[in-house]
């Protein structure tokens, strides 16, 4: 029977106070939350954006196409019957932002799309 090991007490933590007190860790705290503060404000603003500008995808797709690329269509998401989920076969979408794969003699490029609504055309990322 092997002896009971000794019970352990909490590890210390004047470290973590310490640098909790210091001033130090304070700016370190208000750089993180400005920080924050300026990516959710940018994605506030991306959300605004006019992005009619943009490449079209359903034409930059045609332009991978004669350069030799071929879209994954294994990469994208399929309903039951085999149709593929979003618009093309090798796009992967989240609410707002897709990914769509192509291959070309083994090597891999993902193209990053913003989706828009539901009847705007998917657009290149730049």
């Amino acid at each position: 029977m092997k002896p009971a090991a000794p019970a352990r007490s909490p590890a210390p933590q004047r470290g973590l106070d310490k640098m909790n007190s210091s001033s130090s860790g304070r700016r370190a705290m208000l750089a993180c939350a400005g920080s924050l503060f300026v990516f959710l404000s940018g994605a506030a603003v991306a959300q605004d954006a006019d992005f009619s500008q943009l490449p079209i995808y359903r034409e930059f797709r045609d332009q991978l196409a004669s350069q030799g690329w071929r879209p994954d269509a294994g990469f994208g998401l399929k309903l039951p019957s085999g149709k593929p989920l979003y618009r093309f076969p090798e796009v992967l979408c989240g609410p707002k932002i897709c990914h769509a794969r192509w291959v070309r003699s083994g090597t891999e490029k993902i193209v990053t799309l913003i989706r828009g609504d539901l009847t705007e055309e998917y657009r290149v990322s730049p």
